[in-house]
């Protein structure tokens, strides 16, 4: 083979070799997507205990702002990485609705429902003045079967980071992601304790379970 076709062949091939480098890290490139409040849920239960509690109430608590986003990797899930901060002087406690989606038929007046907001983000609960977020980042995600993962990350409440692990079911539909599950965490691992009242004769319980129902567009 003559020397310049050999030169314009080397050429070539280097060009088709780059050529296919550059969509494959196009193609491997993960998708971002947004969380979107108005179509997705993040709700905590609480649940009463204690001698008094026939005069309690079980409590769920809404994030109504919040942002976060996923990095999502369809060809390599353990790549993904999800973020999230919810703003806790926006979290609002038993609102009738929402009480009735989770069959806790048992009304509270407005005033008490107001009390209970204001110890929920008082400085001895919550302490919204001092810690204005609750965050969340993962750290790993693996994939368990079709569309189940679990996903393991790091969880600030109350300036206080934990780690939690938890299942998610997750899809890709008409190109929204969704993601739903929950799990259950110990408030006392973040450094405050139930609410209480009475000398502890109606009280929380510590442990309480987060539901998040999330849809992310890209």
């Amino acid at each position: 083979m003559p020397r310049a076709l050999r030169t314009r062949s080397v050429l070539q091939l280097g060009l088709l070799l780059g050529l296919l480098g550059y969509v494959s890290a196009i193609q491997a490139e993960p998708q971002v997507y947004t969380v979107d409040p108005a179509r997705s849920e993040l709700v905590v239960q609480l649940f009463k205990t204690g001698i008094g509690g026939p005069l309690a109430h079980d409590h769920v608590v809404r994030a109504t702002q919040y942002t976060g986003q996923i990095q999502a990797d369809p060809a390599d899930p353990i790549r993904s990485v999800i973020t999230v901060e919810v703003h806790t002087a926006a979290l609002q406690a038993d609102e009738p609705a929402l009480r009735q989606k989770y069959g806790l038929t048992k009304s509270l007046s407005e005033k008490d429902r107001q009390d209970v907001q204001a110890h929920m983000q008082g400085s001895e609960q919550l302490d919204v003045a001092r810690y204005p977020t609750i965050q969340f980042r993962s750290t790993q995600i693996t994939q368990q079967a079709e569309g189940q993962y679990t996903v393991t990350g790091a969880l600030t409440i109350h300036g206080v980071t934990q780690s939690v692990t938890f299942p998610v079911q997750g899809e890709v539909q008409a190109g929204l992601l969704h993601g739903r599950g929950s799990f259950r965490l110990l408030q006392s691992r973040f450094g405050y304790k139930p609410y209480s009242a009475f000398l502890g004769t109606i009280k929380n319980q510590d442990e309480v379970i987060l539901h998040f129902d999330i849809v992310a567009a890209p």
